[in-house]
């Protein structure tokens, strides 16, 4: 039980690191013009435009807190349990930041899911996966 415990734990975090580097999206404007986007690069582009509000919300919520969640699961930190996090991270933050930046971009555009967008949706159903094992 402890190693299935431990390799749910390992996959989620690579899972989740993945989903941040790789594209969430693609996007086509004008079905000309195509760019690709994953958190990290969200994130980046509203720090250099000093979107700083939007900066933190996408980073934080969408990159530090996870990997604060599972690292506090790996060290059996209860202190970060408490503010049920798992609540809070990836999903909403990703839909949230998602739609931010399709709506700074144009209004003619066609979007694709990246692969990146299915690691963090392995990733959220791994940490889901950890709270049904952890009850049992």
């Amino acid at each position: 039980m402890r190693a299935i415990k431990f390799l749910s734990i390992s996959f989620e975090l690579i899972f989740l690191l993945l989903g941040v580097y790789y594209p969430l999206a693609k996007m086509k404007e004008f079905w000309i013009f195509k760019s690709e986007f994953s958190i990290l690069s969200i994130s980046y582009d509203f720090f250099v435009n000093e979107e700083l509000a939007l900066f933190f919300v996408v980073f934080f919520f969408g990159f530090v807190f996870p990997v604060l969640k599972i690292i506090s699961r790996i060290l059996k930190i209860n202190f970060v349990e408490r503010f049920n996090l798992h609540k809070f991270s990836m999903v909403d933050i990703f839909l949230i930041s998602f739609l931010v930046f399709i709506g700074k971009s144009s209004n003619f555009f066609d979007i694709q899911l990246g692969i990146g967008f299915y690691f963090l949706i392995f990733s959220i159903f791994l940490g889901y996966f950890q709270i049904l094992l952890s009850r049992n």
